[in-house]
């Protein structure tokens, strides 16, 4: 099964075996995380493994210029070929394919996959990955593959490549100092000594400090110099040499930056008794404003937005230096490494495991010993940031808790002496609390499912700590059963050994007694963290001294791709590159192995390498074009689906919806606007099912007083309802606009990507409106193309108890023209589906066609206007504001149509009336009246077009009392 006809000539073949130990690392990563069989788990825990060694020799071999056997090299790509099917794919378009065909293809294929969702990922892993292997076939490839990267590490012109890393890494990098301890307990020390203040009621602090190797300090790189002013900085600026941490602290949970510099005194100062800091303002340069209590730089901060303030650490006294831009999104809760763990496993690729696990090992180098490590710190202490710019960096913090005025660790202690003898005597609970964080990123879930999988019971204990004797029993199993999860870890891994040190009491004890201080740091380092340091540098060979700033620079949220700064990220999944017109992206079912253009054009470019795999590729770059067009059949369905329509060459329609729009103001403000600061009546309440909103934002923030409840459905952990697609933040701020006096409850179903979410949080959220929100509307702008989807009968039983409490509900008719029907919920018996027209009333091309048996209500849905918000908008939009299309945003529209009218039942018509209009075939027959033109009206293209206006054709066009007339007129038929 040779590949080459030279073996002699590796280069071909050192080539092809890069490509194929590169994708198989990744997919067997995933596919160990979501196997169920313990065997097949560890077959990919050890082919990851062989992978990364094949790998690192490939890496060695071109650096240094070294020669590798060809036939070794073929035979480990014969090997891995063996995974693969060699017919049946789609790919291959039925036919059986050369081995050299087959892996070029996988590479190829899952570079354009691997940037989709998890769930794709899975599909293609489970198609391309032999379901028919044996276990015998598995063994033969593991122990090959383990035999070809022992033979050649012999090849290589220095010692095998794990050992030989090490020591180059160790020999040219010492161990790390004691500066990033002592600045960080003096930092900790330092918010203690001011949190003290004299508000009404004592505050809660808690703090999140920045982890990281500090192996050298970051420099600060101008991307363009040329360009950039340099801030003129006083005497004092000079801080080169100073230790610089980045921290965020709280009150009552709401979290704000600060970037400390830790200054150490050069020279001795007596200071004199006279001596006084110049006031808040001064001119005196050099001078900085003493923190005295902690909650005055907190509240300085919060008023600051997208700033952060720097503080300076000077004899360990804490002083405000200077507010300084920050990217952090403060609307967006913070994540913790145990929520990524259970709810975005994707996170995680083999780079970002080995990358967090050498962080969190310096970290306990560093903070061992501090308060910054409490008991019982874990998965759960670790946080990451949401930025502005819609990622969320590799940048982890570990959050503690500033001890409260009388506080004492009386409990702690107690609780100590309680479970030392399930310690077995280890000296460091930190780093027993370490292996489990390991432990916990190598599996990709939290310590407490890793036992549950193997039936293991924890003990419970007061702080959350894990005792010794459960992840002894965890990762050994129980005697006579079944094995433990060491077991799914390669026994030469490097990680494995870092853990099992952590483990072992008599390392970190000298005669039983704890080693003093240098000591236990030393052998922290030695143990620990070099093995993490070398597990890191043999698969990715990424420096140590850079590793802080290159984790930064790396999306944590997109597989650690590297951030890339891009205007309207989230336009181009609506608004097709190829021409100005408004469309949509591919459905991701009918195209699985494609998502945009410069990944279709960089697969054809490698295509072209490969001419005779063109006949093998399913379609063309050709195919991609066509597929995109606007008239093309194969138009995608999305659970959010519009149109953008920013540009010039949409400014015309814009400008229509504008009049149309402030017509409907008038209407409001005279029929409504000036009556309901007299009127006692309750406001109308309306509930929007969506992806959150940003309160923060300048058409928001105003109308504050309206938002009167929230809830985060789609992760319940979380209390904030941050917008971070945008689609939630529109549709919100269109209600504002057509109902401005109603109560608005916010409902998040779904996050920042495109897809359906769980028919079961939709229901629920329906759920929680009608029964604790009391609303009386209800708006969602999404849908199933039908109802054969999971959940439909429990969010069919949700819309049932909404219609039998008068709860009227709106919802997106779809965006698919005349190719489909209605979506769901938009269809159901229960829910008034809307419509799109343009703003003269004819009706959207991406509207469907009326049924005939229905009462087709819709409303303007075309260049539609509204907030989006402010991190995913480029500077150049500076309100914060596009324009869109779709039933999407009619829906919306239509649902504050509603509540004007509802409003206007309770200003000026009986109890009796009013309340009529919340029974759904009520309220669409008053809809289709004010839709209503004239005596001799027809629905244009079968819709009741609802377009409210002062004009005398109008409905509300005459007196009030013709107009009240005509509606309870509508309410009688």
């Amino acid at each position: 099964m040779a590949i080459l006809s030279d073996p002699k000539s590796d280069s071909g073949s050192q080539e092809l075996l890069r490509e194929a130990v590169e994708t198989f690392l990744e997919v067997a990563n995933i596919a160990q995380q979501n196997e169920v069989s313990p065997n097949t788990r560890r077959f990919y825990s050890h082919l990851s493994c062989h992978c990364c060694r094949l790998l690192g020799q490939l890496s060695q071999a071109q650096e240094t210029s070294s020669y590798l056997d060809g036939n070794l090299l073929n035979e480990a790509v014969s090997h891995l070929g063996l995974l693969i099917p060699e017919s049946g794919l789609s790919e291959f378009g039925g036919y059986s394919v050369a081995l050299e065909t087959r892996l070029r293809m996988l590479s190829l294929w899952w570079k354009e996959t691997r940037k989709r969702p998890h769930e794709a990922k899975l599909g293609f892993i489970n198609r391309w990955l032999r379901s028919d292997i044996s276990t015998e076939e598995r063994e033969v490839v593991d122990t090959v593959l383990e035999s070809l990267a022992d033979r050649l590490d012999k090849q290589q012109p220095r010692q095998p490549i794990q050992r030989s890393i090490y020591k180059a890494a160790s020999s040219d990098i010492g161990q790390p100092t004691f500066a990033v301890w002592r600045a960080a307990k003096s930092i900790f020390d330092a918010l203690v000594d001011c949190k003290g203040c004299s508000c009404p009621s004592q505050h809660e602090f808690r703090a999140k400090l920045e982890l990281g190797t500090y192996r050298t300090p970051e420099k600060n790189v101008a991307v363009k110099p040329a360009r950039r002013r340099v801030r003129r900085s006083g005497p004092d600026d000079d801080v080169s040499g100073c230790l610089e941490m980045n921290m965020f602290l709280s009150m009552e949970r709401d979290w704000h930056e600060f970037r400390v510099q830790d200054v150490r005194e050069r020279a001795v100062h007596f200071a004199s008794p006279s001596d006084k800091l110049p006031p808040r303002g001064s001119a005196s340069k050099g001078k900085h404003v003493k923190v005295e209590k902690l909650c005055r730089p907190i509240f300085e901060t919060r008023a600051k937005a997208l700033q952060r303030l720097v503080l300076r650490l000077t004899s360990g006294q804490l002083y405000e230096v200077r507010f300084e831009k920050s990217n952090i999104d403060k609307n967006a809760e913070p994540i913790s490494l145990t929520q990524c763990f259970e709810e975005r496993r994707d996170f995680f690729m083999d780079k970002t495991k080995r990358i967090l696990s050498l962080i969190i090992g310096y970290t306990v180098l560093h903070l061992y010993g501090t308060s910054w490590l409490q008991s019982g710190w874990g998965s759960s202490s670790i946080k990451f940031f949401h930025t502005t710019s819609n990622t969320i960096p590799l940048r982890p913090f570990i959050e503690t808790q500033l001890p409260k005025d009388g506080a004492t660790d009386v409990a702690d202690d107690s609780e100590d002496d309680e479970i030392d003898a399930m310690d077995a005597g280890h000296c460091c609970p930190e780093l027993v609390a370490l292996a489990v964080v390991l432990l916990e990123i190598n599996f990709v879930k939290p310590f407490s499912q890793l036992a549950a999988m193997h039936d293991i019971q924890l003990i419970e204990t007061r702080s959350g700590r894990i005792t010794l004797m459960d992840v002894d029993q965890v990762l050994e199993g129980e005697e006579g059963g079944e094995e433990g999860w060491r077991y799914q870890i390669p026994e030469e891994s490097l990680l494995l050994e870092a853990i099992d040190n952590c483990l072992d009491p008599e390392l970190w004890e000298d005669d039983g007694q704890p080693l003093d201080d240098e000591t236990l740091r030393s052998r922290i380092y030695d143990k620990v963290v070099r093995p993490l340091q070398d597990h890191l540098t043999t698969g990715f060979g990424i420096e140590v001294e850079s590793l802080d700033q290159y984790a930064k620079n790396l999306d944590f949220s997109k597989w650690s791709q590297g951030i890339v700064t891009q205007d309207s990220h989230n336009q181009s999944l609506f608004l097709s590159p190829k021409t100005g017109t408004p469309c949509r992206s591919p459905s991701p079912a009918l195209f699985p192995l494609r998502s945009k253009f410069s990944i279709s054009t960089q697969i054809e470019r490698s295509m072209q390498q490969y001419s005779h795999l063109r006949s093998m590729m399913p379609y063309s770059v050709l195919d991609v074009d066509s597929t995109t067009n606007c008239d093309s059949p194969h138009r995608a369905f999305q659970f959010f689906d519009d149109q953008a329509n920013d540009g010039p060459l949409f400014a015309n329609e814009k400008e229509k919806y504008k009049i149309r729009k402030q017509d409907y103001m008038n209407v409001y403000e005279k029929f409504v606007g000036k009556h309901v600061s007299k009127s006692t009546s309750k406001p109308v309440k309306i509930a929007i099912l969506d992806t959150g909103i940003e309160r923060g934002h300048a058409l928001v923030e105003p109308r504050e007083d309206s938002l009167k409840g929230k809830r985060n459905f789609y992760n319940p952990l979380q209390t904030n309802v941050a917008d971070t697609h945008g689609h939630g933040t529109f549709t919100a701020s269109l209600i504002m606009d057509y109902a401005p006096d109603a109560d608005l409850y916010i409902a998040k179903i779904a996050d920042k990507e495109n897809t359906r979410p769980d028919a079961s949080i939709i229901a629920n959220a329906i759920l929680h409106a009608v029964d604790e929100w009391q609303v009386d509307i209800i708006s969602m702008s999404f849908g199933w193309p039908s109802s054969d989807f999971d959940g439909y009968e429990a969010l069919e039983a949700a819309i049932d108890k909404a219609y039998s409490n008068k709860v009227l509900m709106f919802a997106a008719a779809a965006n698919s023209g005349g190719r489909l029907a209605r979506a769901y919920p938009a269809s159901s018996p229960h829910v008034i589906c809307v419509h799109s027209t343009d703003a003269l009333g004819n009706a959207s091309d991406f509207s469907p066609t009326a049924d005939p048996n229905s009462i087709n209500i819709a409303t303007v849905g075309e260049c539609v206007e509204s907030a989006w918000p402010t991190f995913l908008c480029d500077s150049s939009n500076y309100d914060c504001v596009k324009s869109r299309s779709g039933t999407s945003y009619a829906a919306p529209i239509v649902a504050g149509i509603a509540g004007f009218l509802l409003q206007y039942g309770r200003l000026h018509l009986t109890s009796v009336q009013a309340m009529a209009m919340k029974r759904r075939d009520k309220m669409e027959a008053v809809l289709r009246r004010c839709a209503v033109r004239g005596s001799n009206y027809q629905p244009r293209d079968g819709y009741f077009s609802v377009d409210l206006s002062l004009d005398k054709q109008n409905l509300f066009g005459e007196r009030l009392e013709w107009v009240s007339y005509e509606i309870v007129k509508a309410l009688r038929v």
